[in-house]
């Protein structure tokens, strides 16, 4: 890629696009009786992890950082639908009623195990919970690898107990914490030139960085699309990502891989989905034939949108560094619904 921040580099703000670093002392997460509007009790609410300290979470609704604690584990990039309950201090983060309808027909280790999957938005089954608690089971039963567990089934990657904790110890990064092991990982790609990216990673395998190695694992595993018939609205956590200047830090993305096959050409696409701290949540698709390029954009805030249209030619200059013809490049609206849904442009293929 011409610049792996091309969406956070010159031409659209870095901040536009994920998480931003720890919030410091100066930043510090308000609770709604602090200058924050006060949201009335019961409501139904949607937002996005930013942080998390013991039981409490660093969360933003709307504009608003607030702390709250929840009825359910939650996880740092994690958006999630609950009711606010004001009637604590902190507020709590609770269920839904379906979702308590369904959580109480389990009990004992399989509530914790529906617990994890109600939080993510996956199906809640008696197929799934006897299959995650056998893979618990085998784990050491650890409450604290479910979470683990829970993504890599989503995923169809093997639960193993090495991949277990890889990705237990990937989703506790902080964005410092990804954003150093990016930077070692940088040094490495200056420092030699590579012919192909399988020649890379074999490097730095060879290297023996341990924590870059495992690091490498471990975004792999959670860059893995979900498995075939899933809702792709679910909450996975999403990965890691080195995207704009080093002070902006790493941002949080679900992003994908696929490939296929129109008019007898091969095509690829490349889909990714983040919350931004200025633009909101933000969806976007790639889709090249290996000769042209097809970009689409989708914004959920509409507002938001003229912003992303006034930098469009900086980042048209960007991509024209890459070697393929830009042939679409456009932004929009995103339909609550059509969230993380494919939104593809179709590309001409004889380009």
């Amino acid at each position: 890629m011409a610049h792996v921040g091309g969406l956070g580099g010159n031409a659209i703000n870095p901040n536009a696009g994920g998480i931003r670093p720890p919030i410091s002392e100066g930043q510090a997460v308000r609770p709604s009786s602090e200058g924050a509007p006060r949201i009335p009790d019961g409501t139904t609410i949607e937002g996005l992890v930013l942080g998390k300290d013991g039981e409490m979470y660093q969360v933003r609704i709307g504009a608003n950082l607030m702390n709250a604690r929840s009825s359910i584990p939650l996880f740092i990039g994690q958006r999630f639908r609950a009711v606010w309950d004001a009637t604590t201090t902190p507020p709590l983060l609770r269920l839904q009623g379906t979702d308590m309808a369904l959580l109480s027909r389990f009990a004992g280790r399989d509530q914790q195990i529906a617990s994890a999957l109600i939080s993510r938005g996956l199906p809640v089954n008696d197929e799934v919970i006897w299959t995650l608690r056998q893979q618990w089971m085998q784990n050491g039963g650890n409450p604290s690898k479910m979470g683990s567990l829970v993504e890599l089934w989503a995923r169809g990657a093997a639960m193993t107990e090495t991949n277990v904790a890889l990705l237990a110890w990937y989703m506790e990064l902080t964005p410092d914490g990804a954003m150093s092991i990016w930077k070692k990982i940088q040094d490495r790609l200056r420092s030699r030139k590579f012919d192909s990216p399988k020649e890379l990673l074999a490097a730095l395998e060879e290297d023996g960085d341990s924590e870059i190695r495992d690091f490498l694992k471990a975004h792999a595993l959670a860059g893995k699309p979900a498995r075939r018939g899933l809702d792709p609205s679910m909450s996975l956590a999403p990965a890691w990502w080195p995207v704009g200047s080093d002070e902006s830090g790493p941002v949080m993305a679900k992003v994908s891989f696929s490939s296929g096959q129109t008019g007898g050409r091969q095509i690829w696409w490349v889909s990714f989905d983040m919350d931004g701290n200025f633009l909101g949540p933000l969806q976007g698709d790639v889709m090249t034939n290996s000769k042209s390029l097809s970009i689409n954009l989708k914004l959920e805030n509409a507002s938001r949108i003229p912003a992303v249209t006034d930098n469009l030619q900086a980042l048209r200059d960007e991509l024209v560094e890459l070697p393929l013809a830009l042939q679409h490049l456009g932004v929009g609206a995103l339909s609550r619904g059509e969230r993380s849904a494919e939104s593809r442009r179709e590309l001409d293929v004889e380009a």
